[in-house]
């Protein structure tokens, strides 16, 4: 029988199909990114292998946006049907039981059936994380930058990279797309510093990029001046890419949390 559960329709035996999104947590640095591509391991291939296993169906997933390869993930959501007769938790636990240890669901639940994890996302929160000078134990998750960084050009940079602009320089396949980005907030805690991206939407390897020139302007190799002519598409500009392993997708938001 079915049964309701948050306000959705559950599927019991043989019942019509329940959407579900998943917050799904993982290491980055063991896969190709988030995208299914073929003879690769990614982190959505390994959760519909799980799935494929558990249901015997191919169940494709759509998240909400793609993650290169190394980065990693706090809060990367994901919607999909399921048809089958386990019950949320225990579709929840059959997935964890499966999954690699790089890769961990922290929720899942029905939802309703228009909801897609990418097209409804209304903003991203990304952290990128940098430590001054080496950490073994820490350096899979962050970037070891051996250049003193002044904090302060560093937020002034900030300012200058927030707001709408033509961020195709920040795209390594180089297409001219206006963007905006609403905030970009630097923290430092001891040797540690974390720059926190918010904004509806990045480019491929954008926010690394951001980082990048923040770091570029905080060691004194650029100043924050020269910031408006990267939005000037016509006059390229070499951008810095930070290293994979130092991004982390922390949060996805949708509209009822925005």
């Amino acid at each position: 029988m079915a049964a309701l559960l948050n306000g959705c329709i559950v599927a019991g035996d043989g019942g019509a199909a329940v959407r579900f999104k998943a917050i799904i947590e993982y290491d980055g640095g063991n896969f190709l990114g988030w995208q299914v591509q073929p003879e690769e391991v990614t982190v959505q291939g390994e959760i519909e292998k799980a799935l494929a296993q558990i249901t015997g169906q191919t169940i494709r997933i759509s998240g909400s946006g793609r993650t290169d390869a190394g980065v990693h993930a706090l809060g990367q959501v994901a919607s999909f049907n399921y048809s089958g007769e386990l019950e949320p938790v225990r579709l929840e636990r059959a997935l964890n039981s499966l999954l690699p240890p790089s890769v961990y669901v922290r929720s899942l639940e029905p939802v309703a059936d228009a909801f897609d994890a990418r097209r409804d996302a209304v903003g991203k929160l990304y952290r990128y994380s940098i430590i001054r000078g080496r950490s073994p134990l820490r350096r899979s998750r962050a970037w070891e930058y051996e250049y003193p960084l002044d904090i302060s050009r560093m937020r002034e940079a900030a300012q200058q990279l927030e707001g709408s602009h033509d961020y195709g320089l920040f795209c390594e396949i180089g297409e001219s797309r206006i963007l905006t980005v609403d905030s970009i907030d630097i923290r430092e805690r001891e040797d540690e510093i974390a720059i926190d991206t918010r904004g509806r939407g990045f480019l491929y390897k954008m926010v690394r990029r951001v980082a990048g020139v923040i770091c570029d302007c905080g060691r004194g190799k650029i100043d924050a001046g020269i910031i408006p002519q990267l939005f000037n598409y016509s006059k390229p500009v070499q951008a810095v890419t930070a290293p994979a392993q130092g991004l982390v997708l922390v949060e996805v938001y949708y509209q009822k949390e925005a």
